[in-house]
This record gives structure tokens, sequence and C-alpha cells, in this order.
């Protein structure tokens, strides 16, 4: 537990909570009722590479998504599109059938923050619109410290495995 950077727990009164997060300095695990997804966000480039792009994104080579233990995805920037602080940026997800859902991707813009996980059969998992600055405003300035007050719009077809992957891909984006 030493590298254990901080934990919360969130969203106790949605009908899918609560959730608890825990942040790692290279990995982020969130845990949904019995199930568990964990990111590893660790740099796999040599030294000089990660000297001379010190700001590129861990996800351009892929994150390796982990669900009970076993690694079953990979999240990946997806190529082509131009991005910025105010555009939309794709992140594709591949891997295992029995996790990954045909079409399964995140869309995601930096200010504010806002996240959407999308499967062929439409949107799973998203960030409020209006919410987005409400939960920026109260994680960062709140007394009480606490995280993410509204909860995202949860389609009823989203399973908790998919719910947990939001929110650890949410976590590593918002750092």
């Amino acid at each position: 537990m030493k590298d254990v950077q901080y934990e919360w727990r969130a969203h106790r009164w949605s009908r899918w909570g609560p959730a608890h997060l825990v942040r790692r300095r290279n990995a982020i695990e969130v845990q949904l009722g019995d199930v568990v997804v964990g990111i590893d966000l660790t740099d796999r480039r040599p030294a000089a590479e990660r000297q001379a792009a010190p700001y590129r994104s861990v996800f351009a080579d892929g994150v390796p998504v982990t669900w009970n233990g076993e690694q079953v995805a990979t999240v990946t920037t997806s190529s082509g599109g131009r991005t910025g602080l105010a555009r939309r940026q794709q992140l594709a997800v591949t891997g295992d059938d029995r996790f990954v859902l045909p079409g399964l991707a995140f869309t995601h813009r930096a200010l504010p923050l806002m996240l959407t996980l999308r499967s062929g059969a439409g949107s799973l998992v998203a960030s409020r619109r209006w919410a987005s600055p409400l939960n920026m405003a109260v994680t960062e300035w709140s007394i009480v410290r606490e995280h993410d007050l509204v909860p995202p719009k949860v389609a009823r077809e989203a399973r908790p495995e998919h719910i947990a992957l939001w929110l650890a891909v949410k976590e590593a984006l918002a750092v």
C-alpha cells in the first residue's frame, strides 16, 4: 500500500454505486461491487524517448486494462483527426470479446473534461454536460474533498465493468 497516492469513494446513492478508486503511481484501480477494473499507466518507452517527448500520452502506445486481475483489453489513441483542448479525441478499446463490446470507444475533450464510452449500440457511460464544471469545482475547491458530486449518465445496458473502466479512464485523463 506504500505506492498508493490517494483513494476515494463516490456515487453511494447511484443505482450502480458505490465506486472505490485507488490511484497508484502508474496505475488506477476501480472497484464497483464484485468487479475490479484496472489500467496500467506505465510509460514503457526508453528514457531518452521519454525525455524527448515528455508530454506524450501513454494512450498513444496503449494502456492495458485488467478485469478482476486478468488482462482483457487495451485502450489506445485512435489515429487520425486533429485534437486540442476543445476538440474531441477518440480512444479505441480492443481486446477480449467477453469485455470489449463491438465498436467500444471513448470520446473525450479536456476543457471541461467530458468523457463518453460508446459501443456500437450507443452511449454506455457519459459525463453530464452541465455537471462537468460543477464536479471539477467540487473536486478542486471543496473543503470536504468530495469527488464527482454528480454521477455520470449510465445507460441501463451498461455493465459494471464498463462503468468502472469509464471511471478509471476519467481519472487518468483528469490528472
